[in-house]
């Protein structure tokens, strides 16, 4: 699921990721521990293709680091640390603008709608504005937004904060 070698990031002189080797197989849980500033959260944009690498390189759900950023893009659900919502959309509209822009079919979106609402418990407040939920409520919705087209994996950067 993923094969990384190598994996380097650097910012100016600042290394922030040093020649990472990860294999994770699928069906396999793991995480990414570390002190504030040593590197996770920019592993994690190198992983979904949100950054370029500087060195290394590897496949995330079978798709190349380097090549394959377009279709790496629909088999992956992030939810980043500080992820976005659309304050004036409600519940329902965030979930189908996530579910659009990483391709799932519009005849799967009522069935996958209904269970992502059930899943987060969400579904009574389907029409309620983003901008009006807890702080709860918008984790809830953030992760029901990156797993509404199903991905083959799942990275949360930081899913107990806030």
């Amino acid at each position: 699921m993923i094969q990384v070698r190598g994996l380097t990031k650097r910012f100016g002189d600042r290394v922030a990721v040093d020649r990472l080797d990860l294999n994770i197989t699928p069906g396999e849980i793991y995480g990414l521990v570390g002190p504030d500033g040593a590197g996770k959260t920019t592993t994690f944009r190198l992983l979904v293709g949100a950054l370029r690498l500087d060195g290394g390189d590897g496949q995330v759900a079978g798709c190349d680091l380097r090549t394959g950023l377009n279709e790496l893009r629909r088999h992956i659900g992030y939810l980043p640390q500080r992820f976005s919502l659309y304050g004036d959309l409600t519940v329902e509209e965030n979930l189908r603008f996530f579910a659009e822009v990483n391709g799932l079919k519009a005849s799967d979106w009522q069935p996958r709608r209904d269970e992502m609402l059930a899943f987060v418990g969400l579904a009574p407040f389907a029409d309620r504005r983003a901008d009006r939920l807890s702080g709860g409520m918008k984790q809830k919705l953030g992760l029901a937004t990156a797993l509404i087209h199903r991905p083959k994996l799942l990275l949360l950067d930081e899913p107990t904060g806030g």
